[in-house]
């Protein structure tokens, strides 16, 4: 489906303010995508977006590109368990090839895959579901930015479904944060692996079946996320099952590859600081290593040869700006990324960061800033350096 040029209206939206404007603008009864950009996303070299398709009213869709056939598929199957069975991924590998060289359509596809039984009305209505609901769990913490309204008269005509009532999804996706919220001791990333305590499992006297069905689970070495994939399972989920494993010490998690990236350090004279920062970013698979003397930080840097570094503003001694100049003047540091910390959300601290060509992160100053704290470091290290896989297997 060609992208429409035409657009009639936007809003733009900061920190948790989305589902609250979604669900103004969404009852218009307009047909069409809400192209959402994000202010934390803008210096990507690669532009991600995320769209939420609605027909008169009622969502339909949500995915980082406009529906067309491969993103339709792929949503399918990612939420389908049956087309993990041999014969009917088969089936659905012949559709996909076929798809390609015939240029069908989304409502074109939906029949053939109907005809010959790959999916029924109520599995796309789950799959597409889910699918909305899995994306808002990630963009309603996504921060600030805009969205743009694209007119596409022929979307409910491509995606013939009755479609989801934007307030039931959003509250639900308002309890599912909540529910995430809850799990975040427990579990705190869904790219960590689980590690089986086979002696707490022994232990445990569980029936055999349910003890097979653990082992099953972990012995696989998959992150969660991927765990949930396999299954065709809401991530929600499978973080829910393996956050029991954890509180009745069954299982405990490890980063993804033994491989290890190179270390994230961070400089910061708060011993609290210091430690809350390791746990987080240790928490999603990357190793860190945490510099309290900004006198000394130099050197350790220089010696570990960082992936990143994340460099407090005021400290004793020297200041954040000043370790800054210093990390620039050494040739092998020139190009390691460095982010700007600092609890004052001055917009000078933010300029001299751009200036000293620094990303800037303002700390969490209250419990309830933690979650939007934390998927914003989650996603300026991707940003950075990768995930913890990607950033290992490029050292090798």
């Amino acid at each position: 489906m060609n992208r429409l040029i035409a657009t009639t209206e936007r809003f733009s939206f900061q920190s948790r303010e989305l589902s609250e404007q979604l669900l103004k603008h969404l009852q218009n009864g307009r047909t069409g995508y809400w192209e959402h950009q994000f202010d934390r996303l803008a210096d990507r070299e690669q532009v991600i977006h995320w769209y939420l398709a609605i027909a008169k009213g009622q969502i339909l869709y949500a995915s980082n590109r406009l529906l067309s056939v491969p993103s339709l598929m792929k949503i399918l199957y990612r939420y389908t368990l049956h087309t993990r069975n041999e014969l009917v991924g088969e089936r659905f590998e012949q559709l996909k090839v076929a798809a390609e060289q015939e240029v069908w359509t989304p409502v074109q596809l939906l029949a053939k895959m109907k005809q010959i039984g790959i999916v029924n009305d109520a599995q796309l209505i789950k799959a597409l579901k889910m699918k909305v609901l899995n994306d808002l769990d990630t963009y309603v913490l996504m921060g600030s930015g805009k969205a743009t309204f694209i007119p596409a008269p022929d979307l409910e005509l491509q995606l013939p479904i009755e479609g989801f009532s934007p307030i039931i999804v959003l509250d639900e996706a308002k309890q599912r944060q909540l529910q995430w919220e809850k799990l975040q001791q427990q579990v705190p990333s869904i790219h960590l692996i689980p590690v089986l305590n086979r002696s707490a499992l022994t232990k445990a006297n569980l029936p055999a079946g349910q003890q097979q069905r653990i082992e099953n689970l972990v012995q696989s070495q998959q992150t969660l996320n991927s765990i949930a994939e396999d299954m065709a399972k809401d991530t929600l989920e499978i973080a829910e099952m393996f956050a029991k494993f954890v509180r009745v010490g069954l299982v405990s998690f490890q980063p993804p590859k033994k491989d290890t990236p190179a270390p994230i350090v961070v400089v910061d004279d708060s011993p609290i600081i210091l430690s809350q920062f390791q746990h987080w970013v240790g928490s999603l698979g990357y190793p860190v290593v945490g510099c309290q003397e900004s006198e000394t930080a130099l050197a350790t840097i220089v010696e570990v040869d960082p992936a990143a570094i994340f460099i407090d503003i005021n400290m004793p001694g020297i200041s954040g700006f000043e370790l800054v100049k210093q990390i620039r003047k050494q040739p092998q540091l020139a190009a390691i990324p460095l982010v700007i910390l600092t609890g004052e959300q001055k917009l000078s601290n933010r300029w001299r960061a751009q200036w000293s060509g620094c990303e800037f992160l303002t700390k969490p100053l209250a419990s309830g800033d933690v979650s939007d704290f934390q998927a914003r470091l989650e996603e300026l290290l991707i940003n950075l350096v990768g995930t913890p896989e990607s950033a290992a297997n490029a050292q090798n």
